[in-house]
């Protein structure tokens, strides 16, 4: 093979990124990085011109079988972007079929230009490395650009086939008996933006369901049946033909199989008792309300057979899930919470769909503490960008409070690994960075001076957060938690501080050991 100089921009001392074959397209050295001599010794090797860094390897018929594989444009495009693009093409000449490009600080080469057999087996052994990487690296700007060894790939294939193999096998038993495929029609309590995106959602998986919307709002009740459209929370978005709006109860409820519940907290308890001599005792609830009732304190799970006066089965939704996107259909998690596994299982199968993963779990307590308290920390994340104090604060007000919310559930008996979950942890970065979060717009109006009567008063939905957090504090007090961020907001709420004053008593606490 023989072996001629190309004028190159690398510099002597560069740092380039090693790999099996040292530098980007380089061969295997005696350096040390790649462990791989020319000739039988030194002596009968010559090194390269020092400022010039880069060879190009001509095949001569007793290796034609490599030249056929070997897309030597790829590696020729593969060295210049490794170079950072720095070759220019009147100072480099081109790399002609058969070259093969090596770059290497202390690359040397037999005087004969011929290289041994053992280099011609490593270039079979090292050649599908190196065209992954050529054409990987061509569109790089940099040399931080690497290719995953062959067995790294096969390690990766080998996994990725096996989950997709189990997940074959796993819906493939999922397919008989599908709870919606037994369900003739859906109630959705309350004409929401998140009560009506649930209800399209399940209206899109099955045409002849019957999803029917329980409003108080006339017009409201009319525009989504004439022109299928929420006009006052979804502007914009058309519905189903199979869902429907009534504000009569009895006609709503009647027949239905499931009960989606997505009325507010603050208004769940009168709405209840008002519709619970047509809703029968064994249609489970699916509510996707959160928060705390003001006066009592009470989560869902505990509001639901307080203000019904008898058991319900009810199975709690939560997770990140912004109403617009769930309209839009865009993939979403979420997770059902419910002390009976079965029920739980039920109300999975009945909302899983291609955009739509459900998750199970039994803490109903940990679901409901996390689908609460998030909103409060969203309020504190939305002063602190409405102050506009960097993303050092956001970061570090949205960790602390992720810790408060922790301590808070874990005392009221919740898991500790529901925190990091669906409903927990992804359901506090939503709120407290999306834009579409409502709690987190009260914030930021708040953080720019605005008062809290006015806020609410221009709102057309409502922010949970604003009546949960002096519940929070109560439930603070009764469980003996300290959570200064959470209180922090409840101050500010009530106008006994102003968010300058509540960020720089923050600040000012004691600096302690991280729990």
């Amino acid at each position: 093979m023989m072996i001629r100089p190309l004028p190159s921009a690398v510099h002597p001392n560069s740092s380039q990124p090693q790999g099996a074959l040292g530098n980007r397209g380089a061969w295997p050295s005696p350096s040390g990085r790649g462990q791989w001599k020319c000739g039988s010794n030194r002596s009968n090797c010559k090194y390269a011109h020092q400022t010039s860094r880069a060879f190009a390897v001509r095949t001569e018929p007793a290796v034609q079988a490599f030249k056929a594989t070997l897309d030597a444009d790829a590696v020729s495009a593969s060295l210049t972007a490794s170079n950072g693009g720095s070759l220019e093409a009147a100072a480099r000449p081109p790399v002609a079929e058969g070259e093969f490009v090596l770059s290497d600080p202390d690359d040397v080469v037999p005087e004969s230009g011929i290289l041994c057999d053992e280099a011609l087996r490593n270039l079979d052994e090292y050649r599908r490395v190196e065209a992954y990487s050529a054409i990987a690296s061509s569109s790089a700007h940099n040399s931080s650009v690497f290719a995953y060894s062959p067995a790294q790939r096969n390690q990766i294939r080998e996994s990725w086939d096996a989950l997709m193999r189990w997940s074959k096998v796993f819906r493939t038993r999922k397919l008989a008996g599908s709870p919606l495929e037994a369900a003739k029609k859906i109630v959705v309590f309350g004409g929401g933006s998140f009560g009506t995106a649930m209800g399209c959602a399940l209206a899109r998986q099955k045409s002849d369901l019957e999803v029917v919307l329980l409003v108080r709002d006339p017009y409201l009740c009319k525009d989504i049946n004439t022109i299928h459209e929420n006009t006052r929370y979804l502007k914009g978005f058309q519905m189903p033909p199979n869902v429907r709006a009534t504000t009569l109860a009895g006609e709503a409820i009647a027949g239905a199989q499931y009960a989606v519940h997505a009325v507010p907290v603050q208004s769940s308890r009168a709405f209840l008792q008002g519709i619970k001599e047509y809703l029968s005792p064994s249609v489970p609830i699916i509510c996707v309300s959160k928060g705390l009732e003001v006066g009592s304190g009470q989560m869902m799970s505990e509001l639901i057979p307080s203000a019904l006066e008898r058991k319900q089965p009810a199975v709690f939704l939560s997770g990140p899930s912004f109403a617009r996107e769930v309209m839009q259909n865009r993939p979403t998690g979420v997770v059902a919470a419910c002390k009976d596994g079965d029920l739980a299982k039920t109300v999975q199968g009945l909302f899983a769909s291609p955009t739509m993963r459900v998750n199970m779990t039994t803490d109903v307590v940990g679901v409901e503490i996390c689908g609460a308290l998030k909103n409060v920390l969203a309020i504190a994340a939305g002063i602190v960008q409405g102050m506009d104090l960097g993303n050092n604060a956001l970061a570090a007000l949205v960790a602390q409070g992720c810790s408060e919310i922790r301590w808070l559930s874990e005392k009221m008996g919740a898991k500790p690994t529901t925190m990091s979950g669906l409903s927990g942890l992804g359901d506090i970065m939503l709120t407290c960075y999306g834009d579409l979060s409502r709690n987190r717009s009260v914030g930021i109006r708040l953080g720019r001076g605005e008062k809290l009567e006015d806020i609410v008063a221009s709102s057309s939905q409502v922010a949970e957060g604003v009546a949960t957090a002096a519940v929070v504090v109560g439930l603070a007090r009764k469980y003996r938690v300290s959570l200064p961020v959470l209180t922090a907001v409840a101050q500010v709420l009530d106008n006994n501080l102003t968010a300058h004053e509540a960020v720089f008593h923050i600040m000012n606490l004691p600096q302690i050991e991280e729990a």
